[in-house]
């Protein structure tokens, strides 16, 4: 959260405005209140406090604690690569979101990220009860060799190519939220409403379900409980197709499939970066434990204080900060923002945005083990789970890069050994399972617990704004959660502050 001052007649009052997270809306609406021109004569001192121990949100809080809660490196190696946001989220995280990325561009001065474009990737559909791979697709969806095209058309028809028209709607999306680089814009997004109509216009998606938006592409029941539901059924609870929105969908399909399209950049250092050049002081290691009103002092109508906000952090001790303004910029906790706002507030229980849950635990293997979708012939480098019993909850299995440890138990005289590293996504705990094959030399496990937003048709949805001086970007997620989706919150609420302080 951020602390701001800014000038009021002659005089300039100290305003502190705090902002939980630094993640991308926390650094994003961090970003707009230094550079957007609607801030023009106002000067915002801004304090982020981070709950981990780096910032950049989610995709960057890989640490070790054995290692003293640094970079994770495979076999606590660290001459080899630590685990990455970008080996969470596939190679094309950037890529894939050029508002975050070209926004990044123009804080940084021109810092351009350079891609370079990868080959397609075939995606094996592995069936735990059946125990073999019982379908094959190419991504990027457009890359589908002319034979495999074939026989998809002859075992789905129709469906095949009018599943094409579902990706577009992703990436026009994607263009759209591109569009909104400009600091202006966010002047006209005051609420998800008006996200959604800068992104969708008056188009059925963006409030339609799911199988709405299958429908009117002239999707077949079968082609989607087949391909696309094992890219898109995500977390401990699985969402169901029938019960997402059409929005949701058609975002979480086109990721899946242009997730290794191309690569570049390092995410994590693009966010220490853009900390850095806003002049932030950031806090880490400082989980919000607590925020309440402070009532305003006496006194005359010229040096009566403002009403401010007391918020309490883990590492600060029994003493509370006070803030004029609060940005809550993370997920999970809607606890404290509705508690604080009590029944002044505007957040309504039923318009509550909840979360799924997601393990993602890397390891290490000769070759993937079998009971993992590897086997004789041939592996694809990304394996999804199409049977929901399977081997507790697995939803993928994905190649991500070779790994040579030089010093681990087992390797005579430090000679090199050629190992593979992959990512497993699942709904619980695979650890124990994992552990116990024979094959798995090296192993890190990681629970997200907000990784994946329920994602329903709604026609309501909570507004940024909580109470006088309280905003959460948390309402965003109502509609999908990504990387561009965050930054564009970030922004929309931080013109909301701007409004505010200069009333």
């Amino acid at each position: 959260m951020d602390s701001a001052s800014f000038p009021t007649n002659n005089r300039i009052p100290r305003d502190r405005l705090r902002k939980h997270s630094a993640g991308p809306a926390g650094i994003s609406a961090a970003a707009h209140l230094r550079n957007s021109p609607a801030a023009h004569g106002v000067d915002f001192e801004i304090t982020v406090f981070e709950a981990g121990l780096s910032i950049g949100g989610q995709l960057a809080q890989f640490s070790s604690v054995s290692e003293g809660d640094g970079p994770v490196f495979p076999y606590n190696d660290n001459a080899l690569d630590p685990l990455s946001a970008e080996d969470v989220a596939g190679p094309a995280l950037l890529w894939g979101s050029p508002l975050f990325t070209r926004s990044s561009e123009d804080i940084l001065g021109g810092d351009a990220v350079e891609f370079f474009d990868l080959p397609s990737q075939k995606v094996g559909y592995y069936s735990g009860v059946r125990h073999q791979i019982v379908l094959q697709m190419t991504r990027p969806y457009d890359q589908t060799p002319t034979w495999d095209w074939l026989g998809l058309v002859w075992r789905y028809g129709a469906s095949v190519w009018r599943a094409r028209g579902l990706l577009s709607e992703a990436a026009d999306l994607s263009e759209r939220l591109a569009a909104n680089v400009a600091p202006s814009a966010a002047a006209a997004i005051a609420d998800v409403p008006a996200i959604l109509a800068s992104l969708l216009g008056g188009t059925a998606l963006a409030h339609e379900g799911a199988p709405e938006t299958l429908r009117r592409h002239g999707i077949s029941e079968a082609y989607a409980a087949e391909v696309l539901a094992p890219q898109v059924e995500r977390g401990a609870q699985v969402q169901r197709v029938p019960a997402m929105s059409g929005l949701a969908l058609a975002m979480a399909a086109g990721r899946e499939d242009a997730g290794r399209a191309r690569a570049g950049g390092d995410y994590a250092a693009r966010v220490r970066e853009l900390a850095k050049a806003l002049g932030a002081d950031v806090r880490l290691n400082s989980k919000v434990v607590g925020i309440e009103r402070e009532t305003a002092d006496g006194g005359d109508k010229e040096t009566r204080t403002a009403t401010r906000w007391l918020l309490r952090h883990e590492g600060g001790g029994a003493e509370a900060e006070a803030f004029d303004k609060v940005i809550m910029a993370a997920p999970g906790l809607e606890w404290l923002v509705v508690r604080a706002a009590g029944v002044n507030g505007s957040i309504e229980t039923d318009q509550a945005v909840e979360f799924d849950a997601a393990h993602v635990t890397f390891f290490t293997a000769s070759e993937l083990p079998g009971r993992f979708g590897g086997g004789d012939g041939a592996v694809p480098p990304q394996i999804l789970f199409v049977d929901d019993d399977a081997e507790g909850g697995i939803h993928e299995v994905a190649y991500v890069r070779e790994v040579v440890p030089h010093h681990r138990d087992g390797v005579a005289d430090g000679a090199p050994v050629v190992e593979h590293l992959y990512r497993c996504v699942s709904g619980a705990d695979v650890s124990e399972a994992l552990a116990s094959d024979p094959g798995v030399t090296w192993m890190h496990h990681r629970r997200f617990d907000h990784a994946y937003p329920l994602t329903y048709p709604r026609t309501s949805y909570p507004s940024f704004g909580v109470d006088d001086g309280l905003w959460t970007t948390t309402p965003i997620y109502s509609v999908g959660s990504s990387l561009d989706l965050s930054w564009l919150a970030g922004r929309a609420v931080a013109q909301q502050v701007i409004e505010a302080v200069k009333k």
